[in-house]
């Protein structure tokens, strides 16, 4: 079984930049790990090559990263946010994560509410954070990426949204306000579409290591062991909350 990572690096040089930072970082402590970076052909340069076991092209889509989830060479894919680093040589037990499940996720729990401004809405709950994905690639999760990809696309660009009863746009149950959030489209394929039922999703045992965000505050979220990747969001606002009232959400 072939094991790899896989980096999305689209709509800003930055993120390239970005991209080639974490591949480095975890070649720092994974010295042998199979890297697939997906990017625009226009942010290559030699720094690709040196550090990509596999390279593939996407378009500039804002959330090109679940396209190319869905594209992975891998047979046991974990997927890490561009704007993060490995600082931890645990790194290296990623693969072992996964158990007997078919993707694994950190968790948008209660204790950091102070940060995500958006877990909860009428109709439920998020729960799953899509900054970093563990996943198995059978053909149904590369279809569940393949599917998460085009709902997205589709609720970003205000052509889907869930519907009431009377067959409108149900925004009372559904804020508009989630449209910004992958998260949404990840809730909706988890808990509303049938072929996706049966699908075993976990949360990483002692999850916030696996993607600390560096606006989390210490004395509110917890891990029992050493933080293995830092997350640095460029989602949240100068005050460390996502959401989109906080301002740290812009459209385009």
């Amino acid at each position: 079984m072939k094991e790899g990572y896989l980096i999305v690096a689209s709509k800003r040089d930055n993120f390239y930049s970005m991209a080639i930072q974490l591949a480095e970082s975890i070649k720092d402590f994974d010295e042998d790990a199979n890297i697939c970076i997906v990017t625009e052909k226009r942010f290559e340069d030699h720094r690709l090559r040196e550090v990509a076991t596999d390279v593939i092209y996407c378009d500039d889509h804002y959330r090109a990263k679940l396209w190319g989830m869905a594209q992975t060479p891998y047979d046991k894919t974990f997927y890490i946010d561009a704007d993060c680093l490995v600082v931890h040589e645990d790194i290296k037990t990623i693969f072992d994560q996964l158990g007997d499940d078919d993707m694994k996720f950190t968790y948008l729990g209660d204790d950091r509410k102070y940060v995500f401004r958006e877990i909860y809405f009428p109709a439920g709950k998020l729960e799953l954070c899509g900054g970093v994905c563990l996943y198995n690639s059978t053909p149904l999760i590369k279809e569940f990426m393949n599917d998460w990809w085009e709902l997205f696309v589709k609720q970003w660009a205000n052509s889907w949204w869930p519907l009431d009863e009377k067959g409108n746009w149900n925004e009372k149950q559904y804020p508009r306000s989630l449209k910004y959030w992958d998260q949404f489209s990840l809730w909706w394929l988890v808990n509303k579409v049938d072929k996706y039922k049966d699908l075993n999703i976990g949360i990483f045992e002692d999850d916030a290591r696996w993607n600390w965000y560096t606006c989390y505050n210490e004395n509110k979220t917890f891990t029992k062991n050493p933080i293995v990747i830092e997350h640095y969001s460029n989602m949240a606002n100068k005050d460390g909350v996502f959401g989109v009232e906080g301002g740290g959400v812009k459209e385009g």
